[in-house]
């Protein structure tokens, strides 16, 4: 919706086009496969993966409770919802999220495909649903892991830091509705 409400209207609300799958989402769609099979099921990964089994580890040693593709949702009043109720706003998969209730930190990852940036929206929205379900959460860290190159990029915010992140994405979620109410979809 951000990027093209026109073209979000007609993939999701409408639903006139149908997004073809490209090669890139393919292999992502494989990569996050086994990465989640590893993490949950304990399957090894494939030859062309292995490279990867030390972040596995890593990410597996942490202390707390994982969840891999964890469905997550906002409703339109910002509050944590199921992935497909009636009135999601926000919809997310997180891939990896570690929740050790004893020290209040949460970790949260998401695997990369792609080339790297430094678009942190998804993960923000990750670590505001992490902290509004787990009120025994008072810090969260944050990573992008880039699978070609095996990088990370890290964030970390705390409890105390959810107001200022909620401002950030007010002003998308007015112009969401809006554009249901009016049903205009249009920057």
């Amino acid at each position: 919706f951000k990027n093209c409400p026109r073209a979000y209207h007609a993939k999701r609300v409408i639903k006139t086009v149908q997004e073809e799958k490209s090669e890139q989402m393919i292999w992502g769609e494989i990569v996050h496969k086994h990465f989640e099979d590893r993490q949950a099921l304990g399957t090894p990964l494939p030859p062309e993966l292995e490279m990867h089994e030390p972040y596995m580890q890593r990410l597996q040693d942490k202390p707390g409770e994982a969840f891999t593709e964890l469905k997550i949702g906002f409703n339109k009043r910002a509050q944590p919802c199921e992935f497909f109720d009636d009135n999601v706003w926000w919809r997310g998969v997180i891939d990896y999220l570690k929740v050790d209730r004893e020290t209040g930190r949460a970790f949260i990852v998401d695997y990369k495909t792609g080339k790297p940036h430094q678009k942190f929206d998804q993960l923000q929205l990750f670590a505001l649903h992490t902290i509004a379900s787990y009120p025994e959460v008072i810090i969260l860290n944050l990573q992008f892991y880039w699978t070609k190159t095996q990088d990370v990029s890290r964030m970390a915010y705390t409890r105390e830091e959810v107001e200022k992140l909620w401002k950030k994405f007010v002003p998308d979620l007015r112009q969401y509705a809006e554009a249901f109410k009016t049903d205009t979809w249009q920057r």
